[in-house]
């Protein structure tokens, strides 16, 4: 009986720890947002025909935005 009360114990606690922690926010989205945003329109300022370009490898000014003019 003590076996099965200290198992019972011990995954209370657990589920108590587990809804106590805080959940995970979704951090950056408005920052992402304007920072592309303010990307995109540096690199429309550039030309008409210039567009932001979103590759990992892509060739980046010093304002981070990838601008590719054709």
């Amino acid at each position: 009986m003590r076996l099965l009360a200290g198992a019972l114990l011990t995954i209370a606690i657990g589920w108590g720890v587990v809804l106590a922690s805080p959940t995970p926010q979704k951090r950056f989205t408005r920052k992402h947002a304007e920072k592309r945003a303010h990307a995109e329109q540096i690199c429309l300022s550039q030309g008409p025909k210039c567009r932001l370009v979103v590759k990992p490898g892509a060739p980046r000014d010093l304002t981070g935005a990838a601008c590719v003019c054709e």
